[in-house]
């Protein structure tokens, strides 16, 4: 999936003064935009799009993601990806996941939000084929 080049929100530096939770707010929305922009080339009926957007955007599955994509990440990326699977959310875990299922996921997500706020929406997109590229609908 190949986007054009956003203008960045915000300066890399900006972007990394924020919490990684907060990079990972914004990046949960961007993961179900990319799930939900490739799933409408699929010609499927919306409840089965929807079906398969939410067996894609889970903690499960983002940390499954995120683990496809360990080897391509660059030192940054990776730098990002190792402070925010520290972070301390200030809720409980979803009973889906474990907690270190949620920990990955979350760090996926912060990569994705810092990766779209930066500017870097064609990294973002392709760091997403990429660890989803079996799961194509």
């Amino acid at each position: 999936m190949i986007m054009e080049k956003n203008p960045p929100l915000m300066t890399t530096e900006q972007a990394r003064m924020l919490s990684a939770l907060q990079l990972a707010f914004m990046g949960d929305t961007i993961c179900d935009l990319l799930t939900r922009t490739r799933l409408m080339q699929t010609d499927s009926r919306v409840q089965l799009m929807h079906s398969k957007a939410a067996s894609i955007v889970n903690a499960r599955a983002q940390a499954l993601q995120l683990a496809k994509i360990m080897p391509l990440l660059e030192e940054e990326e990776l730098q990002l990806v190792k402070r925010a699977r520290n972070a301390h959310p200030g809720h409980t875990v979803p009973k889906a996941a474990s907690r270190e299922e949620y920990m990955q996921a979350t760090a996926y997500e912060a990569l994705l939000g810092y990766l779209y706020l930066t500017g870097n929406m064609n990294r973002a997109a392709y760091l997403y084929d990429c660890a989803n590229k079996e799961t194509e609908a």
